[in-house]
C-alpha cells in the first residue's frame, strides 16, 4: 500500500522539479539539501542507538557468584525432559546462586522407572553417591516421589540437614512431611478451578467437560479436583478420561469421537496401558492432532500447539521461594522450623491468542495478568525505544531516494509493476489457488451475470463420496494429489465442451453446460461421473471414487443463484439415497427439506417443553402368559409425528444423545413412581441407538440416576442394534463393560433386520435376543416354520433368551410357544401402553 500511494505521487514530483528546471536549474541545489538533511537524520540516529548501547553497557546482567559458600543437593523426581524441570531450575539459579549457594541434581526420574526394584536400586545408588561424594548442608525435594524417599531415608543419608520440599501433589503427604524435623516446603496448588470456570464462561455453549488424566499422584490428584467442582456446574456433564488404562491407539480413537459440545481439559496423563511414558510434547501432539473441541491446560505448555490456555502455578517462583528458604537457613542461621507449610503459590495465566481467534473468544474477559502467546504487538510494543530511530532512519532513506534523478524511469517501471500486481490480485481473488479453478465466489457471479431467466443450461454439482477416507487411508499429500488430477480432467473436459467449471468447497464442484437440459442417463452426465470415477494412479496407490450428482436444468422460474441450491438439494438428496448416485431436483426434494425443517422445529419445542412421553409394551412370558417386563417406547405430545420419521431425523442432526438421556430419565423416573405407589415393578428396556455410542459417559448417568431415584439394576434392560454390534470398537466395549459390572442386561433388537451374524453373539457381552417381527412373518408359516424352531434352539444352546416381537396372531403365539420361545411381544398380547395401563396390565388370554 505504501509503495502504491508512493508512485502516485512521483508525477506531481516530476512535474514540479521540470518547472524548476526549466525556470531557475535549481535541481542541483534541491539534490544536495536532500542529502545533507537525510545525513543529518541518518547521525542522529546513530548517536541515540550509540547512547542507548551505553547504558546497557553499564548496567550488565548479574552473573553467577565467584565464592561458594554452601552446597546443597536437588533431589528431583523426574529427569530434565519433564515439562517443570527447566523453570524450576531457573527459579533454583536465581535464588541459590546469587546467595552463594551451589546445588547438584540427582534425578530419580520415577515418571520413567516407578517400580519398587527401580527405586531400591536407586536407594543403592545414592548411598554409594553420598559415600564418596562431595558433603552437602542441605537437601531440596522435587515433587511426590523425592519428597517420599527423602522421608523414608532422612535418617540414613541427611540426618540433621535442613530439607525443604516443594511441587508436591498430595495434601496429606505435604502436611505429614512438616510435622518432621528439619523439613517445610510448598505445596503445589492445582489451579483447576480456575482453568475450568473460565473454560466454561469462554464456551458457556458446551455441556460435556472431559478430564484427561493418568494414574499418577498428580494425574489421580487433578482427577479428584475435577469431580469435586460438579456440584458448582449442574448443567454440565463430568466424564473422564484415564490414559492409564488405553493403548495409545485407543486414546487416539477417545478423542477423536468426542462430541462438539464438549471441552477437553488436558491434565497430567503422560502414562498409558501398558507403562509407557510420554513426553509433553509427544502427548501435547497427540491431543491436539486428534481433539477438535477446545483444549484447557492447569499446567504449562502446550500453548505453542493449540492448547487454548489456563492457569497454571508458577514453577519458577515456587523453586525460587525454596531456594529462598535454603539461603535464609545456610547463610542467615534462621530455624528451618519456623517455616510453615505454603499452600499459596504465585500463579499464571496463560493463553494461546491464535486459539482464542480460532474460537472467536475475546481476550477481555480475561484477568488483567493474563499471558498471551503470540498476540500481535502495537508498534509501541514491538519497537519501543527504537521507534525514534527507525523513524529518523526511515526519514533519511526517504530524502535519499528522492534526491535521485530516476524519478522518471521510476515511474515507468512502478506502473507497470502495479499493472501486473493487479492483475495478479483479481486472478486470485477470482480462483481457488490450489486447484486453479473460479472459486465458489467468482463462479456465482459469472453465472449471475451471463445467464439469464430465458437461458437454457444446466447446473450440475458433484460431490466426492467419503473423500475423508482417502485422507486417512492414503494420507492428505495423496489426497491433495488426488484433487489436483480430478481438477485437471474436468477442466481438460470443460475445455473441450465449454463449460464453466468451479470449486464449490472442499470437495465440490461446479459445472455450467449450456444450451442443454440434462438427465441422469445424459451422455454429459455419464462421461462426467466417469472422469471421478476412472482409478487415480499416484506412485504405487490407486484411488479408485464415485460421486454424488446433483442436476438443477433451467426452466423460466428461477435465477441462476437458486438453480445453483436446487442443483445442491438433488446432490444432498443423492448422498442420502445411498451415495455414487446422480439425481435431478424436482419440487418434491424442496417440499421434503421444508417438512423435515418442520418436524425439526417439532424437536426443538419439545425438548424445550417436555414434549416427549414414553408408553410401554408389556412382554409376556411364553409359559406363564404373565407380564414379565415392559419395553419402553418414546413419542411426541402434541403432534403425532410418528417415531419412524422423528427418530431418524433426531439421528441425522445429532441430537440422539440428548433424546437417549432424557428417555433413560423418564424410564427412571416412572420405575419411581411405580414403587412408591406400592406397585410390582418389573424389568423396562430402553432402546439405545448406535449413533449414542459417542455419550462416553451415559454408564455413569444412568448409574446416577438409578442411585438418585433408589431403583435397581435390575429393573433396567439395554436394547441395542446389529449395527452397534458389529462395530466392536473400544467405545462399545467399553460401554458392555460398563453395563455389565452394573448388573444391566443387554438385549439384541431387531435380530434377522441386518447383519444377522451369529458368530458375534457368541462372545459378546448379550442376554437376550429379540427376534423381529420379519422373521416371524416370513417363516413362521407351513414348511419354513422349522427355521424359527431352529433359531430359537440355537440361541438356547448360547445360553441366551429369545423375544419374539410382533406376535399378532394366536396361532402364531402357540407356535412360539410350542418351540420353547421365552417371551412373547406384540398386539395379540398387547399394543404399547400408557404408564397407569402398563403397570395394571394382566393377560385375559387362555392358555
Amino acid at each position: 500500500m505504501i509503495t502504491v500511494q508512493y508512485n502516485r505521487r512521483v508525477p506531481y514530483f516530476v512535474n514540479f522539479v521540470g518547472e524548476a528546471m526549466k525556470k531557475k536549474d535549481i535541481l542541483p541545489y534541491l539534490r544536495r539539501f536532500s542529502v545533507l538533511l537525510g545525513s543529518m537524520f541518518l547521525v542522529a540516529a546513530i548517536a541515540i542507538l550509540g547512547v542507548s548501547v551505553a547504558k546497557e553497557r553499564m548496567n550488565p546482567l548479574p552473573t553467577e557468584p565467584t565464592q561458594v559458600k554452601h552446597r546443597v543437593l536437588f533431589l528431583c523426581s523426574y529427569n530434565p525432559l519433564y515439562f517443570t524441570y527447566d523453570d524450576q531450575i531457573r527459579g533454583l539459579d536465581k535464588s541459590l546462586y546469587s546467595n552463594g549457594i551451589e546445588y547438584d541434581v540427582i534425578y530419580m526420574d520415577t515418571k520413567n522407572y516407578p517400580d519398587e526394584d527401580e527405586k531400591r536400586d536407586f536407594h543403592d545408588f545414592i548411598k554409594r553417591r553420598l559415600d564418596r561424594d562431595r558433603h552437602y548442608e542441605a537437601v531440596i525435594l522435587g515433587d511426590d516421589d523425592a519428597l517420599v524417599f527423602g522421608m523414608q531415608y532422612q535418617y540414613e543419608f541427611f540426618d540433621g540437614l535442613p530439607m525443604v520440599f516443594f511441587g508436591i501433589n498430595n495434601m496429606e503427604l505435604a502436611k505429614e512431611a512438616q510435622l518432621r524435623d528439619n523439613m517445610t516446603g510448598f505445596y503445589e496448588n492445582d489451579y483447576l478451578a480456575e482453568t475450568l470456570s473460565m473454560a466454561v464462561t469462554m464456551f458457556p455453549e458446551r455441556k460435556t467437560l472431559v478430564a484427561l488424566h493418568d494414574r499418577s499422584a498428580a494425574g489421580v490428584s487433578d482427577k479428584e479436583i475435577f469431580y469435586s467442582l460438579k456440584n458448582q456446574y449442574p448443567d454440565c456433564i463430568f466424564t473422564d478420561i484415564d490414559t492409564s488404562s488405553m493403548t495409545e491407539g485407543a486414546l487416539i480413537e477417545r478423542l477423536k469421537f468426542l462430541g462438539s459440545d464438549a471441552i477437553l481439559f488436558y491434565m497430567t496423563c503422560y502414562s498409558d496401558k501398558y507403562g509407557n511414558t510420554y513426553s509433553m510434547l509427544d502427548r501435547t501432539s497427540t491431543v491436539v492432532n486428534n481433539v477438535s473441541v477446545p483444549i484447557f491446560r492447569n499446567y504449562s505448555g502446550g500453548r505453542d500447539m493449540g492448547v487454548v490456555g489456563g492457569t497454571y502455578m508458577d514453577f519458577e517462583a515456587q523453586a525460587y521461594d525454596a531456594g529462598m528458604v535454603i539461603s535464609d537457613v545456610l547463610n542467615d542461621g534462621k530455624d528451618i522450623g519456623d517455616y510453615e507449610l505454603d499452600t499459596e503459590t504465585k500463579y499464571k495465566s496463560y493463553y494461546s491468542y491464535p486459539a482464542l481467534v480460532k474460537y472467536k473468544v475475546s481476550s477481555k474477559a480475561f484477568p488483567a495478568d493474563a499471558e498471551y502467546y503470540k498476540k500481535p504487538q502495537s508498534i509501541i510494543e514491538t519497537f519501543g525505544k527504537g521507534l525514534p530511530v527507525a523513524l529518523l532512519i526511515l526519514a533519511s532513506l526517504v530524502l535519499f531516494i528522492f534526491s535521485g534523478d530516476i524519478a522518471l524511469r521510476y515511474q515507468k517501471l512502478a506502473n507497470e509493476e502495479i499493472k501486473q500486481s493487479r492483475e495478479k490480485l483479481k486472478y486470485q481473488a477470482e480462483h481457488d489457488e490450489f486447484l486453479d479453478l473460479l472459486n465458489r465466489r467468482s463462479t456465482v457471479e459469472y453465472l449471475s451475470k451471463n445467464l439469464g431467466r430465458s437461458s437454457v443450461y444446466s447446473i450440475v454439482m458433484l460431490d466426492i463420496d467419503g473423500f475423508k477416507s482417502v485422507n486417512e487411508t492414503y494420507g492428505h499429500d495423496i489426497a491433495d494429489k488426488t484433487l489436483t488430477i480430478l481438477a485437471k480432467r474436468l477442466k481438460d473436459l470443460s475445455k473441450k465442451r465449454k463449460y464453466i467449471i468451479g470449486r464449490y468447497g472442499g470437495d465440490e464442484f461446479i459445472l455450467m453446460v449450456p444450451d442443454k437440459n440434462l438427465t441422469e442417463n445424459s451422455n454429459e452426465i455419464r462421461e462426467i461421473v466417469d472422469e471421478f470415477c476412472r482409478p487415480i494412479l499416484i506412485g504405487d496407490e490407486t484411488v479408485v471414487l464415485s460421486i454424488s450428482v446433483g442436476v438443477s436444468n433451467s426452466d423460466d422460474v428461477y435465477p441462476p443463484e437458486q438453480q445453483l441450491i436446487n442443483a445442491e438439494i438433488a446432490m444432498f438428496e443423492a448422498k442420502e439415497k445411498g451415495k455414487n448416485m446422480v439425481f435431478v431436483y424436482t419440487g418434491e426434494m424442496k417440499e421434503k427439506i421444508i417438512e423435515e425443517n418442520r418436524i425439526k422445529g417439532y424437536f426443538h419445542d419439545a425438548f424445550s417443553n417436555d414434549g416427549f412421553y414414553m408408553v410401554y409394551q408389556p412382554k409376556i412370558d411364553a409359559k406363564e402368559q404373565k407380564v414379565v417386563g415392559y419395553e419402553a417406547l418414546v413419542r411426541m405430545k402434541d403432534n403425532a409425528v410418528s417415531p419412524a420419521v422423528f427418530v431418524p431425523i433426531i439421528e441425522k442432526n445429532g441430537w440422539v444423545t440428548r433424546l437417549g438421556r432424557l428417555t433413560t430419565r423418564l424410564v427412571v423416573e416412572q420405575l419411581s413412581i411405580w414403587k412408591r405407589a406400592g406397585k410390582k415393578i418389573y424389568p423396562v428396556s430402553i432402546n439405545f441407538s448406535s449413533k449414542q455410542i459417542n455419550d462416553v459417559g451415559y454408564a455413569e448417568f444412568l448409574r446416577d440416576l438409578l442411585d438418585e431415584f433408589n431403583i435397581s439394576p435390575k429393573y433396567i434392560e439395554i436394547e441395542i442394534t446389529e449395527s452397534l454390534l458389529m462395530e466392536n470398537s473400544a467405545l462399545t466395549e467399553g460401554l458392555f463393560a460398563d453395563l455389565k459390572k452394573m448388573g444391566i442386561k443387554l438385549l439384541l433388537d431387531d435380530f434377522g433386520t441386518g447383519y444377522s451374524s451369529l458368530g458375534y453373539l457368541i462372545y459378546m457381552p448379550i442376554d437376550d435376543i429379540k427376534l423381529d417381527k420379519s422373521l416371524v412373518d416370513a417363516y413362521l408359516v407351513d414348511g419354513r416354520e422349522n427355521f424359527i424352531k431352529d433359531v430359537i434352539l440355537l440361541v438356547h444352546d448360547m445360553q441366551k433368551t429369545i423375544t419374539v416381537e410382533g406376535v399378532e396372531e394366536k396361532w402364531q403365539y402357540e407356535k412360539l410357544r410350542e418351540f420353547g420361545a421365552d417371551t412373547i411381544q406384540g398386539y395379540y398380547f398387547s399394543k404399547p401402553l400408557k404408564a397407569e395401563d402398563a403397570i395394571s396390565f394382566e393377560t385375559k388370554l387362555e392358555g
